[in-house]
């Protein structure tokens, strides 16, 4: 890669989607390090690479549309010709002679929310009550009291009798919950939505990494195999880049692992289902499995 292109990568992305392209940055959903920004129904979010500092996009509505501002470039302006490295320099090179070195800033700084007290959260997770036989909306979705006391250590019941799914980093900290029951899907205010990991056992390698869309697709499926030697994940119905990471991080850790993209049986799960399987290209043992036919999820199959 020539120097001039080189340096266009790292020009901050965030300011030419908002003054080039008109996304706007939702501040509600950016942290300090993970920015998401909006234009219609395209969602991207954006990161900067602390090895490099390149600046990369990941489209959630397609799994297809990622990369740096040279891909996103190609993307939008290729029409039925081809948009190449020249073509990209070409556009990018106008604006940054114009403005000197760098892109120029925004008329509105951008706004980014201080970083979450997540111990609040591991501290309210920890006063929540640990799961005793079978809370009553899991038995309504077709759970085993066996099955779910195998992985009660992920789960707790709030004092409306709401179950509560944790999701924890790369160190096992719970920064985040799903809460579901009958008619309410929602998560901890304040949280993080990483991954739900049910089933590790510390010092054991898995055979499988099953990935599903929430917390009751993942018993589900755990009771409908039955195989203690799985790792089930569950994303609470979303998929950011920093769970594409831990799923890549998981990946390297057990290089053995059979890895399975669990998604609903829809558009959307092929889509998560692609995003994973682009995310971990070049490993030889990824397979997208499916609830069986005419069911859309896991929970489904169960109860069917």
């Amino acid at each position: 890669m020539d120097n001039e292109l080189e340096a266009m990568i790292r020009l901050d992305l965030r300011d030419w989607l908002e003054l080039q392209e008109g996304y706007q940055l939702d501040v509600n959903e950016s942290t300090t390090d993970s920015f998401k920004m909006r234009k219609g129904a395209d969602v991207l979010v954006l990161r900067q690479r602390e090895s490099d500092g390149v600046w990369e996009y990941f489209n959630t509505q397609d799994s297809h549309d990622n990369g740096t501002i040279v891909q996103f470039l190609q993307r939008r302006r290729g029409g039925r010709g081809a948009f190449n490295i020249g073509h990209v320099k070409k556009a990018l090179r106008g604006h940054t002679l114009r403005r000197g070195v760098g892109f120029p800033k925004s008329s509105h700084p951008v706004a980014i929310r201080a970083p979450r007290d997540l111990s609040r959260v591991a501290k309210r997770w920890l006063e929540f009550q640990p799961v005793i036989g079978l809370p009553p909306y899991l038995a309504s979705r077709g759970l085993a009291a066996s099955t779910v006391a195998a992985y009660a250590s992920a789960l707790r019941i709030d004092r409306k009798g709401n179950v509560l799914f944790s999701h924890t980093n790369d160190d096992a900290q719970v920064v985040g919950y799903e809460i579901v029951n009958t008619a309410l899907h929602s998560f901890s205010k304040g949280g993080v939505r990483l991954l739900c990991r049910l089933g590790q056992v510390e010092g054991l390698e898995p055979a499988k990494i099953a990935i599903t869309e929430s917390g009751i697709d993942a018993l589900s499926l755990a009771q409908i195999v039955r195989r203690r030697d799985t790792l089930f994940l569950s994303t609470a119905g979303s998929l950011s880049v920093h769970m594409v990471n831990q799923v890549k991080l998981l990946a390297d850790k057990y290089p053995d692992a059979e890895i399975l993209p669990a998604f609903d049986n829809d558009t959307e799960g092929q889509a998560l289902a692609a995003t994973v399987e682009e995310a971990l290209q070049g490993r030889g043992n990824v397979r997208r499995v499916l609830p069986r036919q005419p069911f859309k999820d896991w929970n489904e199959q169960l109860r069917g």
